[in-house]
């Protein structure tokens, strides 16, 4: 640590075009420097330049890429600006329907990390249910990522093969990963017989699968040569064809991508 009294020719240099000049902050900033602790350094700038910025998420990422460096690639790219602007045109669709309260429940399908969707909604609603194939991602955002959020589960399984209890509480379904699976009209609890206001629903399952105010938020897109997607669509129409039969769409947008196009869609499941 540089010493009190050569900090002051430090300060002294500051002043000739500053008037109000920290010596604590000048002096763990050039500490930070010397001791090569840029991740401590990048605290301080992050402060100065916003006092009220909460920079938890952004260090959870840095201390994970420092100690699992072979995931950095996939942990940058999940937080990609492609990913940034599908996630966000997601956000600001549901966002504009005003549908999401404090006391909403939202299901995420193929959430991967999480890593836009769920700092973006977690202060937004009562609970997050994060569902995914495979539990590496999950339990890394349960441990690394968001161990701060308490109001996320997290829940590795085969949404195909498996019905949760959530479902019947769940305000909104997002997957924008549909181009990874099934269609989404192959899902059996959104057939005639899950909502309570179906009619002659109890012939069907025995008794409701989903709430009668659940919405949806899909995304699929015409990247055919990436690895994993088995059920990418060539439109928003094609698209629209893979839904089940009590999707009403209130929303459908093209979003942009760089390595193809992004197709969404955001709706209410109705009665049938």
């Amino acid at each position: 640590m540089i010493d009190r009294a050569a900090l002051k020719y430090y300060e002294n240099i500051l002043k000739t075009s500053n008037s109000n000049v920290d010596l604590d902050i000048l002096s763990t900033i050039l500490y930070c420097i010397e001791h090569d602790k840029g991740d401590e350094l990048l605290k301080i700038i992050l402060k100065l330049s916003h006092p009220s910025i909460d920079d938890t998420y952004l260090f959870n990422v840095i201390n994970l890429i420092k100690d699992m460096p072979e995931i950095k690639n996939d942990i940058l790219d999940s937080v990609s600006s492609n990913q940034v602007a599908s996630k966000y045109a997601l956000l600001n669709a549901v966002d504009n329907l005003n549908f999401l309260d404090k006391d909403s429940t939202v299901v995420i399908w193929g959430s991967w990390y999480g890593s836009i969707l769920i700092p973006a909604l977690t202060n937004k609603v009562k609970k997050i249910v994060s569902i995914d194939l495979d539990e590496t991602p999950l339990q890394i955002a349960k441990n690394r990522l968001f161990a701060n959020y308490k109001n996320i589960e997290y829940v590795c399984d085969d949404i195909f093969k498996t019905y949760r209890d959530v479902y019947l509480n769940t305000n909104l379904i997002i997957n924008t990963s549909c181009e990874h699976m099934l269609p989404m009209k192959e899902w059996k609890w959104f057939q005639k017989g899950a909502l309570a206001t179906d009619s002659q629903y109890k012939h069907k399952f025995g008794s409701p699968k989903l709430s009668s105010n659940c919405y949806f938020a899909f995304q699929s897109n015409n990247m055919f040569g990436i690895e994993g997607h088995v059920n990418c669509v060539n439109s928003l129409q094609e698209f629209k064809d893979q839904m089940p039969e009590r999707a009403e769409i209130l929303f459908e947008e093209e979003v942009a991508d760089t390595r193809g196009t992004r197709y969404m869609l955001v709706g209410k499941l109705t009665a049938l």
